[in-house]
């Protein structure tokens, strides 16, 4: 435990490794697939979702929104988009 590095947020947990600071931690699958990290680091291992709460994250659409947040609100409900998150580790 003496050892132990936390991060503020999932993305600077995820710097540590890619960056040699640690040797391993726990970050979103996201982040493991994306380019720029999976090319940095070595392997992944999925913690079983009978370990742990699922993490659910949501998109919101305000009322006020521009015409270009209200475009990417319809597009990210596409089968398209939909491909292109799982591809990166989100599931519905």
């Amino acid at each position: 435990q003496a050892k132990l590095v936390l991060g503020d947020n999932i993305s600077q947990a995820t710097q540590f490794v890619t960056s040699g600071a640690a040797q391993a931690g726990i970050t979103a699958l996201s982040l493991a697939l994306a380019p720029e990290v999976a090319q940095q680091s070595g392997n992944y291992w999925l913690i079983p979702a009978n370990l742990h709460a699922p993490l659910k994250q949501r998109m919101v659409l305000l009322k006020s929104a521009q015409p270009s947040a209200k475009a990417l609100f319809e597009y990210l409900q596409t089968p398209a988009a939909k491909a292109l998150l799982a591809k990166y580790g989100f599931s519905a």
